[in-house]
């Protein structure tokens, strides 16, 4: 009899051992080769489950069909199973949280979520935990119940897979508040950094008053989570140009300044370096040549620092703007766009003493090409208030600075079209009466 019992029992495992197997087989016949040609698919810890129900399922079935008493093994099981429970409860409270997690849905793999002082995409949810990558690289496991216990905060899933976000600067209260949030929330909009949502707009508002300035506050969506940081950084860059090429200065903490005359001598000496590299931007500019060293002098003072970053675009194609820069340190390219959308091709790069943008500021006319930094470019803004005063003190440079516009265009002209003789007198003599006439108009001589 112990042998037929023995033999009895390895009949036994056999079956389980060929039905357990049976399984396996189905199961990755339908999880890795079916459902992925039918581009569907399940977690894995829903593949667990599936199989777990699948070898309980079996074991019972075969158990039966070897003639035992089923309701006997249920109640033994079920007797061994609470003593089980009570020992194993947190064990149990973990699987049962990541079951819930996954019925739920409350997030899944590839989310970003923060729970406690940790931040990071859910890489897996498994039985017991669930894993996360934060930022730093790093793998967190959190148990499963430990999710189910506390708060748990599923980044950008109510606004569309992106995240709100602001960064604070502060100015001085000489400027108002309308210009300082139409310089940078224009900047922003017209040329929004990299992971910078274009919709909804970010835009600029008022945060506080303090004993220094007005604290401001940038407001945008971040629209790749994985690079918080490195965005901020890239707006916080694009505030400072903005603020710069507008003239306006950001706020520090008040401080005692003592100036010595070894102090006036060196801020004069600065001046006067500052000074000269004005004056010798304006003589590399072919349109100025009919100005006297007065009129040049003058127009020197009128010139507005604009440095912009790397990337940043100078002029846009199309738009207009009624002045001229004039590049004193780096270097940008001049991109022509066709009708294909952000289709270009770069036709020159400008570097220290070139200039452009001069038929913008006499003519009004809208820009013909876009300019982009290559890195960081600092640039001399001339506009068109700025050279009123010079020409109606002399309205008859007009004439001259229409005849060297005029000049210019047609060599260009005869590059593209291969004009020559009596033809291109005509063209010039005609387009320096057209530009004059423009001139004049625009500024009102």
């Amino acid at each position: 009899m112990a042998a037929g019992g023995l033999a009895k029992l390895v009949e036994l495992m056999s079956r389980l051992l060929a039905v357990v197997a049976a399984i396996n087989v189905a199961g990755v016949l339908g999880f890795s080769i079916v459902m992925p040609k039918l581009k569907t698919g399940v977690s894995r810890f829903v593949e667990d489950l599936i199989l777990a129900g699948a070898y309980i399922l079996a074991g019972l079935a075969v158990v039966s069909a070897s003639g035992a008493d089923l309701s006997g093994v249920l109640a033994t099981s079920a007797l061994v199973t609470g003593v089980v429970a009570f020992s194993l409860q947190d064990t149990l409270g973990n699987v049962i949280g990541g079951m819930v997690l996954h019925l739920e849905d409350s997030f899944k793999p590839g989310d970003w979520i923060g729970i406690d002082k940790y931040e990071g995409v859910v890489r897996e949810i498994r039985w017991r935990q669930t894993t996360i990558e934060t930022l730093d690289g790093d793998l967190v496991v959190i148990p499963n119940i430990i999710l189910m216990k506390s708060p748990v905060t599923v980044l950008g899933r109510a606004a569309e897979n992106t995240r709100f976000r602001a960064v604070s600067f502060s100015v001085y209260y000489d400027r108002a508040p309308g210009e300082v949030m139409d310089a940078v929330g224009g900047a922003l909009r017209e040329d929004p950094p990299a992971c910078v949502a274009a919709l909804p707009a970010p835009y600029c508002a008022i945060k506080e008053f303090h004993t220094n300035g007005v604290t401001y506050e940038v407001r945008y969506y971040l629209t790749d989570l994985s690079s918080p940081g490195r965005t901020d950084s890239n707006v916080r860059a694009k505030i400072y140009y903005a603020l710069s090429r507008a003239g306006i200065n950001l706020s520090t903490p008040s401080r005692s300044v003592v100036i010595t005359e070894e102090a006036d001598a060196v801020a004069e000496k600065s001046f006067k370096a500052e000074r000269e590299r004005r004056l010798a931007a304006l003589q590399g500019v072919y349109v100025f040549q009919a100005l006297t060293e007065e009129e040049r002098a003058v127009l020197a003072g009128r010139l507005r620092s604009t440095p912009f970053s790397g990337g940043e675009v100078i002029t846009r194609q199309g738009t207009v703007a009624d002045w001229l820069y004039i590049i004193y340190e780096g270097s940008a390219e001049i991109r022509l766009y066709s009708g294909t959308v952000g289709a270009y091709r770069v036709v020159k790069t400008l570097g220290q003493g070139n200039f452009l943008g001069e038929m913008g500021l006499f003519t009004g006319e809208p820009r013909s090409a876009t300019v982009v930094a290559e890195g960081e470019v600092r640039c001399y803004r001339l506009d068109r208030e700025g050279f009123r005063g010079v020409l109606a003190s002399r309205p008859e440079i007009a004439g001259s600075i229409a005849a060297l516009l005029a000049k210019r265009r047609l060599e260009l002209a005869e590059v593209k079209e291969k004009l020559a003789g009596d033809a291109a007198l005509l063209g010039l003599k005609k387009e320096e009466q057209d530009l004059l006439s423009k001139i004049k108009g625009f500024f009102g001589v």
